[in-house]
């Protein structure tokens, strides 16, 4: 059993690694992430704390926006469940970054690398592949037109498959630390790596905190909410479909048979939502001869 606060909720996720205390260990996992050719030293995290209404808001997402010393910005995010359009808002994220640098006066020149960095609790891609990343490229020659756009995705649910195949180590690491489920993993991690010690020193620290674990639960429950109204909608959207083929069913038969249908009993049948109802119609469809014996 897992006693403290699960870091792939995103509220937690932002608190961790936000903390300018934890800064270390945000840098950590930007390089584990990256790899870039010079080690990140140091990172600038611009609206590191999750506000309430952010908290509160269903449907928002927390995201870690981070300025790096050569002007470059990375956006980073964890994503415990499945969301619309990951991909789209994947990219729009990257060209607000991207768009946000230039003032009035300034010069395309001034433009720096912008990087999308997105962790999931879920699988998003179809195959194995535990982290992807994603540039503009050539499609013959596969040349690259700018290192300007650079896009991440680590899938934590194909981690055993980056275990299996023996890949990227320290970001295998880090996988590891935020899917643990129980206190023993974590500490048998810890044991490991002085870098995923202090990760759950940190994790440890703000799992005390009343006031973090209450947001955590009030996210939580935020969460569950949307899930179970995207549920409702799609049911929703699945019994409008079907009561629409039920009356389009309906009046092609009755057009078929040569049945008069007055503008009336026209908009009625369009605009019925019972399903029940609409099966008694279809039946009566096959022998009426007309509309109003329905």
């Amino acid at each position: 059993m897992r006693t403290t606060l699960d870091p792939t909720l995103d509220v937690v996720f932002k608190s961790l690694f936000g903390d300018e205390r934890n800064r270390p260990l945000l840098i950590s996992l930007l390089n584990a992430i990256l790899r870039p050719k010079v080690p990140i030293q140091s990172v600038t995290v611009l609206h590191p704390e999750p506000s309430r209404n952010a908290i509160d808001d269903k449907g928002i997402v927390l995201d870690l926006r981070l300025l790096l010393v050569n002007g470059e910005q990375v956006d980073i995010e964890m994503q415990s469940q499945a969301r619309p359009a990951l991909r789209p808002r994947a990219l729009y994220y990257w060209a607000r970054m991207y768009g946000d640098q230039l003032g009035r006066g300034d010069g395309y020149e001034d433009l720096r690398r912008c990087v999308v960095v997105m962790i999931t609790n879920f699988k998003e891609l179809e195959g194995d592949q535990f982290h992807s990343l994603f540039r503009v490229q050539e499609v013959h020659g596969q040349r690259e037109l700018t290192d300007h756009l650079e896009l991440h995705l680590v899938e934590l649910p194909k981690l055993g498959e980056a275990i299996r195949k023996k890949e990227e180590p320290e970001l295998v690491g880090w996988a590891k630390f935020l899917t643990a489920t129980t206190d023993e993993e974590l500490t048998a991690l810890a044991m490991k790596d002085p870098v995923l010690q202090q990760a759950k020193d940190a994790l440890d620290r703000l799992s005390a905190d009343p006031a973090a674990r209450v947001y955590a639960q009030q996210r939580e429950m935020a969460l569950i909410s949307y899930r179970l109204d995207l549920g409702a909608a799609h049911r929703q959207g699945l019994e409008e479909g079907e009561a629409r083929g039920r009356a389009a069913a309906i009046l092609a038969l009755l057009a078929a048979r040569q049945v008069a249908v007055s503008e009336e009993q026209h908009t009625r049948i369009v605009g019925c939502r019972d399903l029940a109802l609409l099966d008694r119609w279809l039946i009566r469809a096959v022998t009426a001869n007309d509309a109003s014996e329905l």
